[in-house]
């Protein structure tokens, strides 16, 4: 009779953590998607960063929206890692019969790790052509600064306000 109250109690605890290492996957597939998400946003930023004109209010449009999913993905990593530290030690006690839902977290887990190498190396892609953009508007502001400098002495020595000599030295010949 003892037993069969240990194979029920074995049972429940099957029933659980297999509960548990579902809800984890789930948490897997939300993630996968938010991570979707944040591959698109990153190449519609670098859309945005491959023209010619900058649209900056766009760019920072996509920075807020990539921003809220990555904190959706924190909180989803944060759950992943609370369930799974429900269920770790009964999984190392028992681990050959949750072994084909460790083998499709293990396969969803590298699926994921796999899309964050390919944001982190859009990223990256991003981050250059953001830096050129960067370069390139400092550029043209001190092409400004210098012409606008240029402009206001040539206006200046048209006016004879910079130095009077040369006025009077012309005038003397």
């Amino acid at each position: 009779m003892g037993r069969s109250n240990e194979g029920g109690k074995e049972f429940i605890m099957n029933t659980e953590v297999g509960n548990y290492l579902e809800l984890m996957a789930d948490s897997l597939v939300k993630k996968g998607k938010k991570l979707e998400e944040v591959l698109e946003l990153t190449k519609a930023q670098e859309t945005l960063l491959s023209k010619e004109e900058f649209d900056e209010e766009n760019f920072d449009n996509l920075i807020n929206k990539k921003s809220a999913l990555i904190e959706e993905i924190n909180k989803l990593d944060e759950g992943f890692e609370l369930t799974y530290n429900r269920v770790r030690e009964m999984i190392k006690e028992n681990p050959e019969s949750y072994k084909d839902k460790i083998e499709k977290l293990q396969n969803s887990i590298r699926t994921l790790v796999d899309k964050g190498v390919e944001i982190e190396a859009c990223e990256r892609r991003n981050q250059i052509k953001f830096d050129l953009k960067v370069s390139k508007g400092k550029d043209k502001i001190r092409s400004y600064n210098l012409n606008s400098n240029a402009v206001t002495k040539y206006y200046s020595n048209m006016n004879g306000s910079v130095d009077g000599t040369t006025y009077f030295v012309d005038k003397k010949k």
